[in-house]
């Protein structure tokens, strides 16, 4: 599964030089969704799983050395604002294959 991911994510403009650091960010993602599922470490997740865990690590790639910002004014008359939460396409993965604490 994490080659999978890292090879789409490999495609994606700006992350080809970035090997190393998405490897790191998928095997943290993966760690987190199976959190989420109440999946066992060395249990193998979903194939629907994967868009998710590739969003997760965009998420992460993209918070990468901004995180507790939660917003930012700029000088030209534009601001950002990071988000803290989960995405919504996320959340609905993990409530269709999230299995219940037992």
């Amino acid at each position: 599964m994490e080659k999978k991911i890292l090879e789409s994510l490999l495609k994606r403009p700006g992350l080809q030089d970035q090997k190393s650091v998405l490897t790191d960010m998928i095997q943290d993602s993966i760690n987190d969704m199976r959190t989420m599922l109440n999946y066992d470490d060395e249990e193998e997740l979903p194939d629907g799983c994967i868009p998710t865990i590739k969003e997760l690590v965009l998420v992460r790639y993209n918070q990468d050395g901004v995180e507790g910002i939660s917003s930012e004014s700029q000088s030209s008359g534009g601001s950002t604002t990071y988000m803290d939460a989960l995405p919504d396409r996320v959340k609905r993965t993990v409530r269709k294959y999230r299995r219940l604490p037992g």
